[in-house]
């Protein structure tokens, strides 16, 4: 696997279940936006491929949620939650396609 990837993003959420933004940088690249005079960009621009792409997925919490982090449990201003999502894989062989390709024939 490639450093600093979104491959990587997807691979600790697969391992370590829903996160914050700043709980997934932290796990998979060592990077602490709070404490660090780095530009978060690069990590962002990841994170946006990543939704864009459909490999990770969000969700918003609601206003009145507490939002603990795994590494700490002092609350946070996380808005979003974020996870991996699952590849769909649809069943396809020429026998399917023949059952329906005979379906559509019998309807007219």
């Amino acid at each position: 696997m490639t450093r600093n990837s979104v491959k990587q993003m997807v691979y600790a959420l697969e391992r370590l279940g829903p996160m914050h933004e700043n709980e997934i940088t932290q796990v998979t690249f060592n990077y602490d936006r709070n404490t660090s005079f780095g530009s978060n960009k690069k990590y962002a621009d990841m994170l946006r491929r990543g939704l864009k792409k459909g490999i990770i997925g969000r969700v918003e919490l609601p206003s009145n949620a507490i939002a603990l982090t795994r590494i700490n449990t002092k609350p946070t201003r996380a808005r979003f939650i974020y996870f991996a999502t699952k590849e769909i894989q649809v069943p396809c062989s020429a026998e399917l396609d023949m059952e329906m390709a005979n379906e559509s024939e019998n309807i007219q």
